[in-house]
């Protein structure tokens, strides 16, 4: 008996161990993929350094405004919003060369990064507001926050994104002040992540919200005689047999008619259906093990003789119960 109930156990508990623990390797390897070549473009907040070589007078910490603006001595205002660093070294060289120095090399360093963030919510290891300083793509992002939840993330992200903004041909530089209004893209993060499809892992912008919302629990209900019957949960992304299902539920007690069993399934499109399964020829191989549905319902009945005969045993002396009631049970 005991060989029979580590049986079950060893059917539901092997097949589990394994649920999306490969998915993170793949997330960290694919994650840098894909990704646009453009560099991060200024915007308002950023905290700069700008220098000149040689010239130490000429060493400023600067915060673009919330104009987009930067503001040099007797330079004055200039728009640093929407360049790169490397454009606006070259806007501040032409200002400053033949007026001011000659020849000029100046340096832009981004000291603190404020004006390009995305918003991750929902089930991911730390959701909060991360800030880019490059150009990143969803798989990106989904790695600076952790990753997602093996046992509660659904099987689909929401991105909230801005449609492009206009793009100036001569210096690459995002213009135009109204952003188009937000468009909801839903990701399947099962294709991404373990299919690969690489056309999913879409680039994100400065404003974007990506949400990975909860999974809704998928439930499976054992009843009848077992040994721990009750309510269960189909781990996210695993597959589970009866067989599994029945070990979730500490097995068939000795008075169960494993033989005579019954799984009642409601598909949500019609009439529920009662199934005839008989679990011992499944344990013992000569029937094939199936998969279970969100909702099913298993059923183990009792069997009488089994029942009556261990009642029995409590009441019928020793010397008597080998003989005769234990010959009737196994039978």
């Amino acid at each position: 008996m005991l060989k029979k109930s580590l049986l079950w156990i060893f059917i539901f508990v092997i097949p589990t161990a394994f649920v999306w623990d490969e998915t993170y390797g793949q997330v960290q390897n694919i994650s840098f993929l894909n990704r646009g070549n453009l560099e991060y473009r200024l915007g308002s907040g950023d905290l700069l350094e700008v220098s000149v070589f040689g010239i130490e007078d000429f060493t400023h910490n600067l915060r673009i405004s919330s104009l987009g603006q930067i503001h040099l001595p007797f330079l004055g205002s200039i728009t640093a919003e929407g360049l790169t660093p490397i454009e606006l070294e070259k806007e501040l060289v032409s200002k400053l060369d033949g007026r001011l120095i000659r020849d000029p090399q100046v340096s832009i360093f981004v000291k603190e990064y404020r004006s390009q963030s995305v918003l991750v919510l929902g089930a991911v290891r730390a959701p909060g507001e991360y800030q880019m300083v490059h150009r990143v793509n969803l798989l990106d992002v989904l790695t600076m926050a952790g990753g997602v939840l093996p046992d509660t993330a659904g099987d689909f992200a929401v991105v909230q994104t801005s449609a492009p903004l206009a793009v100036d041909g001569k210096s690459g530089s995002e213009t135009g002040a109204a952003l188009q209004p937000r468009k909801t893209v839903r990701i399947d993060l099962k294709a991404l992540l373990q299919a690969g499809d690489l056309s999913l892992n879409i680039p994100l912008r400065s404003g974007d919200i990506v949400q990975v919302p909860q999974r809704e629990a998928q439930l499976f209900y054992v009843v009848g005689e077992m040994k721990a019957p009750g309510t269960f949960t189909i781990p996210n992304r695993t597959d589970v047999y009866v067989s599994q299902a029945m070990a979730s539920a500490g097995g068939p007690l000795n008075t169960a008619n494993t033989s005579k069993g019954l799984l009642i399934r409601y598909d949500g499109e019609g009439p529920r259906q009662e199934i005839a399964v008989n679990f011992s020829d499944i344990i013992k191989g000569k029937q094939k093990d199936f998969l279970i549905q969100a909702n099913d319902i298993i059923f183990v009945p009792g069997s009488r003789i089994k029942t009556l005969g261990y009642g029995l045993l409590g009441v019928i002396p020793s010397a008597v119960t080998t003989g005769i009631v234990y010959g009737t049970v196994i039978k």
